[in-house]
């Protein structure tokens, strides 16, 4: 007998997330285009806009043939394409890159919780578009000169055991120096705080309701508190400090997207921030990074979640797709 096996919820969960991700990826990408300069980016930014509306095409597919509702995401009227610039073309690669990386490794991360042959065929082919896309927005940056690297270390000498535990806090009342895992993710959440300034500096200027505008302001405070904390563990370790990611912004203070789709883009690097947060705890030996992890993750969970408030309280948060309330069934009057 044929089996048609009907989406299971890490399925729709995933089809969901993958659908509001890109047709919002899709909008700043085309306000991207539409101010480029730099005849080399064309082709990078043409196959971003290219891979963002496969992705939404293919789940609004797979919904369709489900009778699932389709996701209202993000829309032409999310997107001023007659607006100003507001980033540097150079800052358009550096998103690019780190969408595409995200876009990676969540289509991979996704792959354990798909059963469906046809969504686990979608989610792979995304992983492979979208880690080209990475790729090749790799290499333009550092044909460029703009790949922002992590810190290098010294060769090591020859592999040993630890001796005690005095590994896990401190030598003789210091830190001993960060292992290679550990620099690793203090540069990767540098990167994830640096690109969210970026961001949310310019989300600043051009939101229309002055809450939004108070709401980035404070964003961008704790993207810059926590670039200084992650910059000032490397100064005590004597590491030397990469170069600082292009923050360059016009003085246009003409929204090239909605508001809507400012917050729903903070939520997701957020989203990021905290996952990025919580893989560093996990891997890293010395007891003082585990401990500025834990504050700097309370701190974003908490603007995250006034930032939740503001959504809901005008109406720009979307609805998941959820289990059946049956109390609320039973209750009906």
């Amino acid at each position: 007998m044929e089996h048609n096996a009907k989406l299971v919820s890490s399925e729709v969960a995933a089809l969901w997330s993958a659908y509001m991700q890109n047709s919002m990826a899709y909008c700043i990408v085309q306000h991207f285009a539409a101010v480029n300069e730099d005849p080399d980016s064309t082709d990078i930014i043409q196959t971003a806009l290219t891979n963002c509306q496969f992705v939404v095409n293919e789940v609004k597919g797979i919904f369709e043939k489900e009778n699932h509702a389709i996701p209202i995401g993000f829309t032409q009227e999310d997107v001023n394409l007659k607006a100003s610039r507001l980033y540097s073309d150079l800052f358009t690669m550096r998103y690019i890159k780190y969408m595409a990386a995200a876009g990676t490794a969540a289509a991979a991360a996704l792959l354990e919780v798909l059963a469906r042959n046809d969504v686990r065929e979608l989610f792979s082919e995304i992983s492979a578009k979208f880690m080209k896309l990475y790729n090749d927005s790799c290499d333009l940056l550092l044909k460029k000169g703009a790949f922002v690297r992590s810190p290098t270390i010294s060769p090591m000498e020859k592999a040993e055991y630890l001796q005690d535990e005095s590994f896990l806090s401190g030598l003789m009342g210091r830190h001993r120096p960060l292992t290679a895992i550990e620099l690793a993710h203090i540069s990767k959440n540098t990167e994830t705080n640096s690109i969210g300034r970026t961001f949310i500096s310019g989300f600043s200027q051009t939101a229309k309701s002055p809450k939004v505008r108070k709401y980035m302001e404070r964003g961008t405070e704790i993207a810059a508190k926590h670039e200084t904390v992650f910059r000032d563990i490397l100064i005590k370790d004597g590491v030397p400090l990469p170069s600082s990611w292009d923050s360059t912004l016009s003085q246009s203070i003409e929204p090239p997207f909605s508001d809507k789709l400012m917050m729903f883009q903070i939520d997701s690097l957020i989203a990021l921030s905290v996952a990025g947060y919580g893989t560093a705890i996990g891997t890293s030996l010395r007891k003082d990074l585990g401990g500025h992890y834990t504050r700097l993750m309370a701190e974003i969970l908490q603007f995250a979640n006034d930032g939740t408030e503001l959504m809901i309280e005008n109406r720009w948060l979307e609805q998941p797709p959820q289990n059946v309330d049956r109390e609320a069934l039973r209750n009906r009057k």
